[in-house]
């Protein structure tokens, strides 16, 4: 690829929504879905301009060159753009796919559930994005039966998901789950991940989040405190606590200013990842707000950022070897 790419996790704080528009469905303003297995996710498009807005406070000339010239400009200003001033962007921002998912439960008050296609597509995407996070192998790891769970051994024998009633799958899946939490701990800053993790079926994975969202009414008031007509409506949303990841990629710049200065890849996905969180050390983390609903709390999502240390120490040779 020519691009090189980070490995960016969304976890949310507040409830988050990112529509589709009306349904004919029992909510009215469902969130959006993949079209072939039905699991939420947060398309790049959202992702991408959340960031941009971000980017246009801090430093505008920078955002051009990341993510390409203003489209949203009139038609006099259009009018006298030169070929200059037209180039795309060098940064891209991939869709984020859900990987955890919180469910009520009679222990620990909530718990993270996955499945194992989550998981399975999951590794997949890493690697073909050549991405050398430390991921235990889950080769090993089996589907079980809708009523089954796999999970820490201090959950006991059974624990309740919601209303449903999970029991304990036989086989040792156990440790090899929590290796696989254990990885991802200390990268999403969240630790206990491993005590907290309870793997089931596709089936009632695809129940929980397709079942288990959260709904809230709306309505408008007039003035004599009535609600006003068609103005009863529903909002679907993730629950905060949810787990989604995703790859945010950079190319040389396609810019003429910044490509007379021989920036490469690298360089621009360093300045992307420092004008957005900082060069600190050990600051992997910032906090954005995704979706819609902005104006009352909604969406305020933290992004951690985990950089591919592979591509970043053989990207120097590549770079040398294209100007050679």
């Amino acid at each position: 690829m020519n691009y090189l790419h980070a490995l960016v996790f969304y976890r949310t704080i507040t409830p988050l929504h990112v529509g589709c528009g009306q349904a004919v469905g029992v909510v009215d303003l469902p969130v959006i879905r993949e079209r072939a297995t039905g699991y939420p996710y947060i398309p790049g498009s959202g992702i991408r301009g959340s960031l941009r807005d971000i980017f246009e406070t801090r430093n505008r000339d920078l955002t051009d060159t990341l993510f390409g010239p203003d489209n949203n400009t009139n038609t006099e200003e259009k009018a006298s753009e030169s070929e200059d001033d037209k180039y795309a962007g060098c940064i891209a921002v991939h869709d984020a796919r859900l990987l955890f998912y919180p469910v009520r439960s009679d222990q620990k008050v909530f718990l993270w559930i996955t499945c194992l296609p989550v998981l399975e597509r999951f590794k997949r995407d890493l690697e073909a994005f050549d991405s050398q996070f430390p991921l235990a192998s889950m080769g090993d790891l089996k589907e079980i039966s809708n009523d089954r769970f796999v999970g820490p051994a201090d959950l006991g024998a059974h624990v309740h998901l919601e209303e449903f009633r999970f029991q304990r799958a036989e086989g040792d899946d156990a440790g090899k789950l929590a290796g696989v939490m254990q990885a991802l701990e200390p990268v999403l800053g969240l630790p206990g991940l491993a005590q907290r993790t309870v793997l089931v079926s596709a089936q009632s994975f695809y129940h929980f989040v397709n079942y288990a969202t959260m709904l809230v009414q709306h309505n408008t008031l007039t003035s004599a405190k009535t609600v006003k007509g068609g103005m009863l409506f529903s909002v679907e949303s993730l629950p905060p606590e949810t787990v989604c990841y995703g790859m945010i990629g950079a190319t040389s710049p396609r810019r003429d200013a910044a490509r007379k200065k021989k920036l490469n890849r690298k360089n621009m996905l360093d300045e992307f990842r420092n004008t957005l969180i900082g060069n600190a050390p050990g600051k992997e983390t910032v906090c954005l707000h995704l979706g819609g609903k902005e104006s009352t709390g909604l969406g305020v999502t933290q992004l951690t950022w985990h950089e591919n240390q592979k591509n970043s120490e053989q990207t120097t040779n590549h770079e040398a070897s294209e100007e050679n």
